[in-house]
């Protein structure tokens, strides 16, 4: 079935489901080479947008193929399709598949030292799909599939506006500071207490029994099961006296009632829930959440309940903090969760810091905006190939469109 807009030009296959996508990012190699000649791809391409595509899993009825395939492995990362377009001039990239996906290819991204980075859209195919929801993609495949499949989703590429993502690195050192034990990069958030408990056990699971994990209905109906079995005993009822939070340089007191502090990037989080509820009356003097401010949004959470009710929207987290530097100190091992890959940490100093900005793409709600920010974005494309302006400014002024459109 031949496509409309994009041309499809690229997939790479991820097999196993969102969970390994942690496990594969640490084993596949940084730099393989694809077998592909960079050149000849660059010269068969059409001069509009190409697209690649990176596929994790199966997607059933999606009506598109493409010309060329990779697969996502231990042995071939998402560099391996990075590096045959790399003289590809002004290509596009569409992530199918879960968060842990998409963090894994902008990682890739980072590695690549692009002057202006291809922007990055995504088709949800995990189970929380927090990102994509944020940026108007949908929360699963079904969604796609009612709207026309892939061959509609390369359209609404096409005619995508560029937005921009704050990343943040996440660096653990020992509690006196003094070494680094561990760094990670941090889309959508970071939990601590009993939601990155919940998020462990659910992990075990995952790993014991993955069959189980095939719709987000059944990876929820899991989550309250698994956060159930702790309402009882408060496991985390000591977390506001043994976890020290710094909020810019400032002690910020956790609220004695807390059992968890989520610190958020983005307004969508365990499936939809929005964290900071930026439209909704709030007293405090807290500025609007946003993407690309290079703030975080810091909330508490009184415990299993709680979550259960912020998913059905029976309750608010309580918002405590909102900075760009944060801190927090362990003096007891608690588990964390960062963009829903847990572990336990022992006693420690957690920093989070801003680390950069991606270049993503937000589908367009309203099509007059979209046409005009396709518009605009090949003006500046042009440009570039033109040599009226340099890749830095284009990405200068993608950075200031995105802003504005804001």
């Amino acid at each position: 079935m031949a496509c409309q807009g994009l041309e499809t030009v690229g997939v790479i296959l991820h097999r196993g489901g969102e969970g390994k996508a942690a496990e594969l990012r640490q084993a596949a190699p940084a730099n393989r080479r694809p077998k592909a000649k960079e050149a000849e791809l660059a010269e068969a391409l059409p001069r509009r947008h190409a697209a690649l595509v990176l596929l994790e899993g199966v997607v059933p009825g999606l009506g598109c193929t493409a010309e060329v395939v990779f697969e996502l492995s231990s042995s071939q990362g998402p560099e391996a399709g990075l590096l045959l377009f790399r003289k590809v001039p002004h290509f596009r990239i569409l992530v199918c598949g879960g968060d842990g996906t998409v963090g894994w290819v902008l990682d890739a991204i980072d590695r690549q030292n692009y002057a202006s980075p291809p922007p990055v859209a995504i088709l949800p195919a995990g189970t929380g799909n927090d990102l994509s929801r944020v940026l108007s993609w949908g929360g699963g495949l079904g969604s796609v599939e009612k709207q026309g499949g892939l061959c509609t989703v390369l359209h609404d590429i096409e005619h995508a506006a560029v937005t921009i993502l704050d990343r943040w690195k996440v660096t653990v050192e020992d509690k006196q500071a003094k070494s680094v034990l561990l760094v990670k990069y941090m889309n959508n958030y970071l939990g601590i207490g009993c939601d990155a408990k919940v998020a462990l056990d659910i992990h075990n699971l995952r790993e014991e029994n993955p069959d189980k994990f095939y719709s987000l209905f059944l990876n929820k109906v899991l989550y309250a099961r698994e956060g159930a079995k702790s309402i009882i005993d408060r496991t985390f009822a000591d977390l506001p006296w043994q976890v020290r939070l710094e909020v810019d340089g400032a002690e910020i007191d956790i609220p004695e009632d807390s059992e968890g502090v989520l610190i958020a990037n983005i307004p969508s989080y365990m499936g939809g829930v929005d964290l900071w509820q930026n439209e909704e009356e709030n007293l405090d003097n807290f500025d609007p959440q946003s993407i690309h401010d290079k703030m975080l949004e810091v909330v508490s959470i009184s415990g299993t309940w709680h979550l259960g009710t912020l998913q059905v929207g029976l309750s608010r987290a309580r918002r405590i903090a909102q900075g760009q530097l944060i801190k927090l100190r362990f003096s007891a091992p608690f588990p964390v969760q960062v963009d829903g890959e847990p572990w336990v940490q022992h006693s420690c100093t957690l920093k989070i810091s801003h680390h950069g900005q991606a270049f993503m793409l937000k589908r367009a709600i309203e099509s007059s905006l979209g046409h005009a920010t396709a518009i605009v974005t090949d003006v500046l494309e042009n440009a570039e190939t033109s040599q009226v302006i340099t890749a830095s400014q284009k990405r200068a002024l993608l950075q200031e469109m995105a802003l504005r459109l804001a």
